[in-house]
């Protein structure tokens, strides 16, 4: 398991395990509500869902790299849109963790280890495993797992999340974690959940093919787990220990397909990129030796990547020109060519390029991030903030990562109480209150915040206090 992993991990049990047998039913903890009606509501789930998303990206090591998150994020949705999850907002995390595996947590938080982008074989086998983790969601089995407790509440959703981390050490471990956060015995709450994985098989199957994917993935990867763990001992792969896969259960998937209309086992080239990508920033060595005579136009590019991550964007550059556009991704290659002339200090060439591709996907997330950067590298600040900001305004949870790049356009433009605004909702998107309402003090204490700025940072501090405070009382 990652070490980040294990550093969440350890105190995270401690505080379930050691906290008093009360505690859980504590007046003092934010209260979302009793499940006294058997399931969690969708607001409860949602509210709760919006705190654990702060606690992940707080927690976990997140795969920090926009055109990653994009891809998994359009994929991820693409699937939900044929879901039963109309009222949910999905949000898809890549961790990097190089263990196959992938979770999900309540309030529509889906969990992709870079492992899984790594050993799966195409897009349809990654589309079954993240089709499996929405049917967990859409059918609401982490919401009647909390009914299951007297209350819900945070503490129950860090038990969830400890217990899926656990597993990744010890299944039994995990599974000890997760029913001592919601209640019952350990056999009837493991029974409960292979009939929740079950059901996750059939609804993500529908899904699946729904999304004109072959159906045959679920099994094919079902079966590609199975002869990974071959006589490797204790070094199973971390999604059979979360996900255990047997006979029967790849022998229903297989029916089930045979009964299902077929799909594509790959909608694009774009898999195979974010497949090398992944790599290339993982691994640049390894990138670099798959780099041969005859290699795909992926593992080009993947070569490419890892140059620049090298800092030889002459040697991407050389990369990049044996690529055949014809078989790339245009948007993911015409990306790389910016990167490469960003790289050469060609700044005024890459956001030439990179305001066409903004006249073709116009508001693309990953085109215009790379935007607000080349102008703050030309000295445009107030050009990129106007980017970075917009965007801001237009996401409901915004990146950590662009709230840090905003707070660092801010500094060299002098803008001082911006700067320590960005940080203060850059630590709060993180879970890091007492640091968030310690940035917005400095925001307010700077000499160039108007009233209006004043006004806004002091309605935002406040809000941040009472979470703050909240969090002190879990």
């Amino acid at each position: 398991m990652h070490k980040s992993l294990a550093a969440f991990l350890i105190p995270l049990l401690l505080v379930l395990f050691l906290a008093p047998a009360g505690s859980a039913a504590d007046s003092s903890l934010p209260r979302l509500g009793e499940a006294s009606g058997g399931v969690l509501t969708p607001a409860e789930e949602s509210e709760l869902g919006r705190s654990l998303l702060r606690e992940v990206r707080r927690s976990l090591p997140i795969v920090d790299d926009p055109e990653i998150r994009f891809y998994l994020e359009s994929l991820g949705q693409q699937l939900a849109t044929h879901s039963d999850g109309e009222d949910i907002t999905f949000h898809f995390i890549p961790v990097d963790d190089r263990q196959v595996n992938a979770f999900a947590m309540p309030g529509g938080i889906i969990g992709v280890h870079s492992g899984l982008m790594l050993e799966t074989r195409d897009e349809a086998e990654l589309a079954a495993v993240m089709a499996h983790e929405i049917a967990h969601v859409t059918q609401r089995h982490l919401a009647r797992m909390f009914a299951r407790g007297r209350e819900v509440n945070f503490r129950t959703g860090l038990a969830i999340l400890a217990g899926v981390l656990a597993a990744g050490i010890d299944p039994q471990l995990g599974q000890a974690v997760i029913t001592g956060g919601v209640a019952g015995g350990i056999q009837s709450q493991i029974n409960f959940t292979r009939t929740h994985e079950a059901e996750a098989d059939r609804v993500g199957m529908r899904i699946l093919a729904a999304s004109d994917f072959d159906p045959n993935a679920m099994a094919d990867f079902f079966e590609r787990m199975q002869e990974l763990s071959r006589g490797a001992g204790d070094a199973v792969p971390e999604y059979l220990r979360t996900h255990p896969v047997t006979l029967d259960r790849i022998t229903d998937a297989r029916n089930r397909a045979r009964d299902t209309s077929g799909g594509v086992r790959q909608q694009g080239p774009e898999f195979a990129w974010m497949q090398a990508r992944t790599r290339a920033l993982a691994d640049p060595r390894r990138a670099l030796d798959q780099v041969t005579e005859h290699a795909s136009a992926a593992l080009l590019y993947g070569g490419a990547v890892a140059q620049l991550e090298r800092g030889n964007p002459d040697h991407a550059r050389g990369l990049l020109e044996r690529i055949d556009a014809a078989e790339a991704p245009a948007l993911t290659l015409e990306l790389a060519w910016a990167a490469v002339e960003r790289e050469e200090d060609d700044h005024e060439a890459a956001l030439a390029r990179l305001e066409e591709l903004d006249a073709v996907y116009p508001r693309h997330p990953v085109v215009r991030e790379r935007m607000a950067r080349v102008q703050r590298d030309l000295g445009n600040h107030d050009r990129a903030l106007r980017i970075t900001s917009r965007m801001i305004r237009e996401s409901e949870t915004p990146e950590p990562s662009l709230l840090r790049l905003q707070a660092d356009i801010a500094s060299d433009a002098g803008r001082e109480a911006l700067r320590h605004e960005a940080m203060a909702e850059y630590f709060f998107h993180r879970g890091q209150y007492e640091e968030a309402v310690r940035q917005f003090d400095v925001a307010l204490d700077a000499g160039d915040a108007s009233e209006r700025d004043r006004q806004r940072i002091e309605d935002k501090r406040e809000t941040t206090s009472e979470t703050a405070r909240e969090a002190r009382d879990r």
